[in-house]
């Protein structure tokens, strides 16, 4: 199913977001140098590679996923297809593992490529930088991936609504509030593995950005990661499994 459904996936309007989403953080890293070229204090590894985060790991690897998971199932319902992937055995997971697969590979690919052509333009410690933010692209494509996924299951009427309010209220908001509830959070845990493993300093005497980011070891939030996206994706096979689209959820997208 993973082959078929990228070959499937392979459209022109893919293939023109695929390369936009590619070449937009090195269109951004390329403005940012040329406007600091002439400054006496120019950036550092740590701005540059705080900037790559918020490009790659974040911008491209949650907004391809956002394109490309939270449809999976509304397009086979728009097809009209689902009715005759529900009758076969283990046609719909089958069809939803399929679409998750091809999803990440593309979005990793994008991501990937874009941080390689990014990290050329910057001028110094690019292998520093590669090794910190490559990584986190690995965990964050699959992790955004099943996230995504999971709402377009729950919602397949409204998941492109319901996959931008949470973006919005808990990645963007929730996640940036110095309370528990971050802790539930992709963000959360993707920026504090960025401030262990580019070994930001933080000030030990202040409380202030320790209420943004967690605390070592870095093992453990890889783990919690790993976790939330298999429990998100076996969630979304499940409810895939047991649920019966009705006609009128075909009918309506």
């Amino acid at each position: 199913m993973f082959w078929f459904e990228s070959r499937r996936a392979m459209t022109f309007s893919r293939l023109l977001w695929w390369g936009t989403l590619t070449l937009f953080p090195s269109l951004i890293i390329g403005m940012i140098r040329m406007t600091t070229a002439s400054d006496n204090y120019p950036p550092g590894t740590e701005v540059w590679t705080v900037f790559l985060f918020a490009l790659v790991p974040m911008l491209v690897s949650m907004l391809g996923t956002f394109l490309w998971a939270t449809p999976a199932i509304s397009s086979e319902l728009e097809r009209k297809s689902w009715v005759y992937l529900a009758v076969r055995p283990h046609g719909t997971p089958a069809v939803l593992l399929g679409k998750y697969l091809a999803t990440v590979a593309w979005v990793l690919s994008s991501a990937v490529l874009g941080l390689l052509l990014a990290v050329a333009i910057v001028p110094f410690d690019r292998w520093e930088i590669v090794r910190t933010i490559l990584p986190l692209t690995l965990l964050s494509c699959p992790a955004y991936g099943a996230l995504y996924l999971l709402l377009g299951t729950l919602f397949p009427k409204r998941a492109m609504v319901m996959a931008v309010a949470y973006t919005l209220i808990f990645e963007l908001i929730v996640s940036m509030i110095p309370a528990l509830i971050n802790t539930i959070t992709v963000q959360f845990r993707l920026r504090t593995l960025l401030f262990l493993w580019a070994d930001i300093p933080i000030r030990t005497d202040t409380n202030a950005l320790l209420a943004f980011i967690g605390e070592p070891p870095a093992w453990e939030h890889v783990v919690v990661l790993i976790s939330i996206t298999l429990v998100l994706l076996l969630a979304a096979v499940g409810i895939v499994r047991e649920r019966e689209f009705s006609m009128s959820e075909e009918g309506s997208g």
